[in-house]
């Protein structure tokens, strides 16, 4: 918009120079122009009574004036009579009675720039000759060519001046928008405490209005949902957990197969249920989070959680193996990306065979970065791939979990730009392809 305010205020002036400035240098052309014209025009009308007399005093007038005025003006006189049969077409046609313009550029009789003036000379209504100046233009071209330069540069200054000045007023009018746009960013980045200033024109202030009632309404909602999850986390953790004990007490006193059969059923029962709260908690922070989303080094927290992970690994026989770009740097919310590799990392390690291998590749590509996890387990068809980010749905045998886990890893992921994807892993198995926002360094900021 900037751009575009002082290319349009340059435009405006440069339209406005232009149009005082042409006419007034085409103008004063002309008239340079036509002054020397009518300058051999009146030399010519001099010329023409002297013509008309046929006696010897006469001649050395017209010779004595033609020798004057060559040397005063540098010019060039010439006497044409119809029996010279000359080949200048201004004179032929003077000859033949009409009346020829002057004509302008570079003539014979000078060789160089000049204006050719004619004049017929008529006894009793016949042309009986032609009085043919040839004035030298090169003063008058000076002077025009001197009056555009002036032109030129005068607009030209007057150009930069107005440059500057439109900078400045876009700079001026942008500043609020420039300032609207940071709060906007911060706000979608899950700062709901900043406000925009309501200073400033009165369509910036009910923008800036408008922006700060939105973000006020959206640190409402979110508010009321996270007090909504540590209530709903309190509440269901307790009943579960009293029944689990419940059932251990029961289990303890009875001597029953039967009964013992169904306790085990219902334990597990419960303990999947339990599972369920804490991933449906999970997804529910994941989608209330606020936290805003800052420059993190993607490297050191794929070490972290392959540290982290290494004992599970080592108990099934399964190979991690880890390629990276170092330092990866990626915004993102703190935390959501452990949890990420987490769901990832344990949805693999329930599916993948012993002695095979997980493959963990994080690149940095242009503007992103890319996250590959890949597992040697049986992988996934199309329809399940489509199908497999959708909360509670599982792909059936040998998954045991509760459906939530890819959906968190969407919603994480999604939370801060980036894209989730599975695809088929090279040589069978699940590839989860994670495209995050790259960052800068905070040391090269």
């Amino acid at each position: 918009m900037k751009l575009r305010l002082v290319a349009s205020y340059v435009l405006l002036v440069a339209v406005a120079l232009a149009l005082f400035t042409i006419p007034v240098a085409l103008s004063s052309s002309s008239i340079l122009r036509s002054t020397l014209e009518q300058t051999a025009q009146r030399e010519a009308q001099l010329f023409a009574p002297l013509v008309l007399r046929d006696d010897a005093a006469a001649a050395q007038a017209v010779d004595d004036r033609t020798r004057d005025f060559e040397s005063a003006t540098g010019s060039r006189v010439e006497l044409v009579e119809p029996a010279d049969q000359p080949a200048d077409a201004q004179v032929r046609q003077a000859l033949d009675g009409g009346d020829p313009k002057p004509v302008w550029g570079r003539h014979p009789l000078l060789q160089a720039d000049a204006v050719s003036v004619v004049l017929p000379v008529k006894d009793q209504g016949r042309t009986v000759a032609v009085v043919q100046i040839v004035s030298p233009a090169a003063d008058v071209n000076a002077q025009i060519a001197q009056i555009w330069r002036f032109r030129l540069l005068v607009g030209g200054a007057v150009l930069l001046v107005a440059s500057a000045v439109a900078v400045v007023i876009a700079s001026t009018l942008a500043r609020p928008l420039r300032h609207l746009d940071a709060v906007a960013r911060r706000i979608g980045d899950g700062d709901y405490s900043v406000r925009a200033s309501t200073k400033g024109p009165p369509e910036i202030a009910t923008l800036a209005r408008t922006l700060n009632d939105s973000a006020r309404q959206t640190n409402a909602l979110l508010t009321s949902q996270r007090s909504f999850v540590a209530d709903a986390s309190h509440q269901l953790r307790t009943p579960l957990a009293a029944m689990r004990l419940t059932l251990d007490n029961v289990r303890d006193t009875t001597h029953d197969p039967a009964l013992s059969g169904r306790i085990a059923t219902i334990d597990a029962e419960i303990h999947r249920m339990s599972r369920m709260v804490e991933g449906l908690l999970a997804l529910a922070r994941a989608e209330s989070t606020s936290a805003p989303a800052q420059p993190i080094d993607l490297a050191a927290i794929i070490d972290l959680r392959v540290s982290t992970w290494s004992a599970a690994l080592q108990d099934t026989g399964v190979e991690l193996v880890v390629e990276l770009d170092r330092p990866c740097w990626i915004t993102a919310t703190p935390g959501a990306l452990e949890q990420v590799l987490d769901n990832v990392l344990s949805n693999a390690l329930a599916v993948v065979p012993a002695s095979s291998r997980i493959t963990i590749v994080a690149r940095r590509t242009g503007s992103s970065a890319e996250l590959v996890i890949e597992d040697q387990g049986p992988g996934m068809t199309a329809e399940q791939r489509a199908r497999a980010f959708d909360r509670f749905w599982r792909a059936g045998p040998p998954c045991t979990g509760t459906g939530l886990g890819l959906a968190i890893v969407k919603q994480l992921v999604e939370h801060d730009g980036g894209q989730a994807e599975l695809r088929p892993a090279p040589g069978g198995g699940l590839a989860v392809h994670l495209t995050l926002r790259a960052a800068t360094s905070p040391s090269k900021r």
